[in-house]
């Protein structure tokens, strides 16, 4: 094909030298032979065959191949290359921290601004309506007590320290266990009924209700709580250029009519939910869980990948910035509208079975190892074939590339640009599921409610530590980061716990080595004015006149 283009060039461009004459008028011609046209209407003629583009009169004589749909075509050559910075490639909002968290300068604000107090409010509404409903089924009321803001930040606090001493899969009762081998600080903070209560209790929604908004939302148990976390991660940070969309899989087993199997994942069964992720720092900007196909009202939705990307990247549409996808999201036609729409360059592997692909891009056998062959389009795509091996073929479509460069540090592999920058970029997803793996907070559970509830903990932990070290400059280890955030979360409710006169006297001062605060002694109430003596043992019932505070 192309010896035929070269020979018919050939023969094209001497016809056209015979034809050209330098000395010839360029008034000669058609328009003389009508006496009615003036040199205005040649003029006029004139103008109109340079309105042509240079672009379109460059094509007529590049060779293209067309995809299966016999509509695109590919050209083989580059278009000419542009020095200057392509307009879809400029950022217009810098990355960063937004106004609104600026001040979150501590380990504990930074995690605030994703779980405010309004937000543990309403779990604590919701959490006390299951406790009511629940209470009949005990003797005694008060081993169903309501619970409150504080106690809630100490069950979260108690979760991260969990998770980061990896114990999050291990039994309640060796956590709890007074042996020497479980941490204090479990026991510190509440009792392993109580924990095991609220845990169990912990609702996100009105279960009164709940039945009504479940025949428009699959979604309902959470869909209020989740809803806000991601509007509070989109408000606070502004990606870099470089983002990433893919899945991440909460792995869970129960009962529920969205499940997904995913074989690739580490947990192949659970609730799938769309990130947007910023590709270097790997801030979570925003998601989406797939609720399969929805009821009939306002939350039913197109699930297909294009749709998906399409809703996902609002947070970043039309800042210049560019998203990274695998193949089950990419296509041409999305590739087109995120660029004319959205001002949005996409980087992604394509299947081969979509129809804008040549055949002979799919042809591997007449090829040689490391071999690539490019494809340039009209809509600012470029199509890429690469052959990392034999019978091996990796198809990729960029518009953020315009040119079919080779990586120079790919050695002999000849890596495309388009692929060096894909394998930069795809692992933003990935690298927050890794981080939430390392110190995960969730523990197995028969509700995906709380398992989605336990992926927005480890989601907040890993972003509020990306603002505390983008607003004061501080890198501290990610496993001392959480275990701050624990005690921070815990700490006031172990105060208010140490005003319990029926505590022992070895927990109160495990309570006052946790928490950094004297603990008052007992009142005894069988001598006046005196109290009981804080180093003897208890069953010894002696008394003292001394102030007797104690540090440890």
């Amino acid at each position: 094909m192309d010896n035929n283009i070269s020979a018919w060039l050939e023969e094209a461009d001497d016809d056209m030298l015979d034809d050209f004459d330098p000395d010839e008028d360029d008034s000669d011609g058609d328009v003389l032979d009508n006496p009615e046209n003036s040199n205005e209407s040649v003029e006029n003629e004139s103008d109109s065959e340079m309105s042509c583009s240079d672009d379109s009169i460059r094509n007529d004589f590049r060779g293209y191949n067309k995809g299966k749909d016999n509509i695109i075509k590919w050209y083989t050559d580059p278009p000419p290359r542009n020095v200057r910075t392509p307009q879809r490639n400029i950022v217009t909002h810098l990355p960063g921290v937004k106004s609104a968290a600026k001040n979150a300068k501590t380990i504990i604000h930074s995690w605030e601004l994703f779980f405010p107090n309004d937000c543990l409010q309403e779990i604590t509404t919701c959490t006390n309506i299951y406790l009511s409903k629940i209470r009949d089924n005990y003797q005694r009321d008060k081993d169903v007590l309501d619970t409150d803001v504080e106690e809630i930040r100490a069950l979260i606090g108690l979760l991260y320290i969990a998770g980061m001493l990896r114990n999050n899969h291990i039994n309640l009762s060796d956590l709890w266990a007074n042996d020497g081998f479980s941490p204090d600080i479990f026991r510190a903070v509440m009792s392993e009924r109580r924990f095991y209560l609220l845990l169990r209790a912990l609702r996100f929604d009105n279960i009164h209700t709940r039945n009504e908004r479940k025949k428009i939302d699959n979604l309902a148990p959470i869909r209020t709580v989740f809803d806000e976390f991601v509007n509070r991660c989109i408000s606070f940070y502004t990606p870099g250029e470089y983002c990433t969309i893919d899945e991440m899989l909460e792995g869970f087993r129960g009962r529920c009519k969205f499940r997904q199997y995913i074989a690739n994942k580490p947990n192949k069964y659970g609730i799938k939910i769309f990130a947007l992720v910023d590709s270097r720092v790997f801030y979570t900007v925003n998601m989406e869980i797939y609720a399969g196909k929805q009821p009939i009202g306002p939350f039913l939705q197109n699930n297909s990948g294009a749709s998906v990307v399409k809703r996902m990247i609002k947070p970043i549409a039309k800042t210049g910035r560019n998203i990274t996808i695998d193949n089950w999201f990419t296509s041409v036609p999305l590739a087109v509208e995120l660029l004319k729409d959205y001002k949005t360059t996409m980087v992604g592997t394509l299947k081969k079975n979509k129809r804008e692909i040549p055949t002979c891009f799919l042809d591997t056998k007449s090829r040689q190892i490391c071999s690539t062959k490019f494809g340039f389009g009209d809509n600012n795509c470029l199509l890429l074939s690469y052959v990392p091996k034999k019978g091996k073929n990796v198809m990729m479509l960029s518009t953020m590339h315009t040119q079919g460069d080779i990586d120079p540090n790919s050695g002999d592999k000849k890596l495309p640009e388009v692929i060096s920058f894909y394998n930069m970029s795809k692992g933003g997803v990935d690298v927050v599921d890794e981080l939430k793996g390392e110190y995960s907070v969730s523990r197995n559970s028969h509700r995906w409610p709380l398992t989605v509830f336990f992926s927005l903990l480890n989601i907040a932990g890993i972003n509020s530590q990306i603002i505390y070290k983008s607003n004061t400059d501080i890198v501290i280890p990610r496993r001392k980061f959480l275990k701050q955030l624990g005690k921070d979360l815990c700490k006031p409710h172990m105060v208010r716990r140490q005003s319990i006169p029926t505590l022992s006297i070895p927990l109160r001062q495990q309570m006052t080595r946790f928490s950094g605060v004297i603990s008052s002694p007992e009142t005894g109430t069988g001598t006046s004015g005196k109290a009981k003596c804080s180093y003897c043992p208890k069953k010894e019932n002696r008394y003292t006149v001394v102030n007797s505070k104690f540090i440890f």
